[in-house]
This record gives C-alpha cells, sequence and structure tokens, in this order.
C-alpha cells in the first residue's frame, strides 16, 4: 500500500492507491475535498460495475459533486479489472474490497477519515459486492446501491452471458482479465455461487449498516423492481426504494442523469 505522485486536480488533491492482496496490485485513485473542508473527512468509496468501461478519472468527474460536499472519493478498479492486476471472480472482488476497509481504517486511525463516516456507492455488480461486504463489517455508516444486479444466478445462467463476454473479449481487450475461456470462467462462477458465503438469499438478512438506499430505473430490465422488492423483504435494515421514470438499467439522457444524481446527493448532504 503506497501513495506515488501525489497531484491536484483543480482544487482537489490527488494520491494513487496501490494495494498488494494476495501477490496482485490493484489500483486506485483517492480524491480529497477543497482545502476549505477540514480533516478528518467523510469518505464515499464507489463500487464499480461488470464491465467497467469508464477509467477512474471519469468516474470522479461522473460523481465531483460527492467531493462538493466535504468528502473524500475513493475509487479503484478489482483485480481483473482495466489498470489492477490478477482475474475477476466473486471471491476475489470480496477479498479486495475487505484490503480496501483495512486501509481506510488505518487512514481514519490517523484522523484521515472520519470513522463513524464511511460510506460506500456502489453500481451494478459492485453493489452485490457491496450488500457482501456489508453483511460481514460493521464500518459502513450508509449504502446506496445504483441499478444492482442481485440475483446473479440468473445472468450467470442466462444464454445472453456467453455473448456478453464474447463481446468484451473482442471488442474491449484487456478490459477484464479471467474470462479469456468462457465456459471455463462461466462454470467457475457457477461453483463460486455453490458456496453460501457468495449467495445473496444468505446473506442479506445479516446487513450491518446503518442507513440503505436503492436507486433504480423504473424500467430496468436486468433487474426489475419487483426483484429488488423480493430480494429485499428479506433484509434486516430499513431501505429507501428511489425509482427514477423511465430509466433502464443505464441513464438514457440528461433528464435520467440528472434525477439519478439528485437521489444521490441528497442522500449525502
Amino acid at each position: 500500500m503506497e501513495f506515488k505522485n501525489k497531484i491536484f486536480d483543480g482544487e482537489y488533491e490527488v494520491s494513487e492507491v496501490q494495494i498488494n492482496n494476495e501477490g496482485q496490485i490493484f489500483r486506485g485513485l483517492l480524491y480529497f475535498p477543497a482545502e476549505r473542508f477540514k480533516k478528518p473527512y467523510p469518505l464515499v468509496i464507489y463500487f464499480h460495475g461488470f464491465p467497467e468501461l469508464f477509467t477512474l478519472t471519469e468516474i470522479v468527474r461522473k460523481y465531483k459533486y460527492i467531493l462538493d460536499l466535504g468528502y473524500s472519493l475513493l475509487i479503484f478498479n478489482f483485480r481483473g479489472y482495466r489498470i489492477s492486476e490478477g482475474s475477476i471472480s466473486i471471491g476475489s472482488q470480496i477479498s479486495d474490497s475487505l484490503k480496501m476497509l483495512e486501509f481506510v481504517e488505518i487512514m481514519a486511525k490517523n484522523k484521515i477519515f472520519n470513522v463513524n463516516n464511511i460510506n460506500i456507492l456502489g453500481y451494478d455488480f459492485g453493489a452485490y459486492i457491496a450488500l457482501m461486504l456489508c453483511s460481514r463489517i460493521n464500518t459502513i455508516n450508509k449504502l446506496i446501491i445504483v441499478s444492482p444486479i442481485l440475483d446473479l444466478k440468473k445472468h450467470v445462467n442466462s444464454i445472453d452471458f456467453p455473448r456478453a463476454l464474447s463481446y468484451i473479449n473482442r471488442f474491449l481487450p484487456g478490459y477484464i482479465r479471467g474470462i479469456e475461456n468462457i465456459e471455463k470462467f462461466i462454470e467457475t462462477t457457477k461453483e463460486e455461487l455453490n458456496n453460501d458465503q457468495f449467495q445473496i438469499e444468505k446473506f442479506i438478512n445479516q446487513l450491518k449498516i446503518k442507513k440503505l438506499k436503492i436507486v433504480i430505473g423504473e424500467i430496468d430490465n436486468l433487474t426489475p423492481i419487483s426483484e429488488v422488492k423480493k430480494v429485499f423483504q428479506k433484509t434486516n435494515v430499513r431501505y429507501e426504494l428511489s425509482i427514477i421514470d423511465n430509466m433502464d438499467h443505464e441513464c438514457g439522457d440528461e433528464a435520467e442523469l440528472e434525477n439519478l444524481n439528485k437521489e444521490i446527493l441528497k442522500y449525502y448532504i
């Protein structure tokens, strides 16, 4: 774990984050708010989806308004994605999440982060990982998940999944490592999902977060609203559900993006 080449992006101080996990490095960026805000900072950690098509700096620009509220913003690539080493799996991503929390806790002990205001913004498959993490640790204050992937077994067994993997391998070479042998990757993932600790129906009633918000599109075809309600009827925490009119899994226009950002923004104010 180290900081390198500290720089400024406008008024925000930026540090590169490199964390060694099982001999492999996963990488991220840590943005601090403007100097008018004082330490210890509240923190938002961003958990990306599958596949992650945007660079870390593009993600930061998308959520810059979180920095302007005085939060630090920590964004990273799980192992196997883009600039991080290794290959992807469910197990590696939850392992990376736990390692990242170790880093955050060290920073909190050094009065950089407010230990009582550590939060996660999880998108797509990152929401699944965030929920799993929050069933194991009690560090997280608020969790907000956007367009979550919840029924992982459904997607892995879908006839569309091999096609999506084939597309990524062909047109986005190097973006995701570990999916080159599609049949092997799917079988390995199915084996992982046979493990109770990775099954959402087993861990959803063990969440240890203080607050939970779910933001989803009205016409999300990957995770319908009915599926969200079915999964979370078994959770042990109260949650807020916000539905974005006319939005599918992704934002289709500026109006949908504006409404999505409003829902995220008011949760962190």
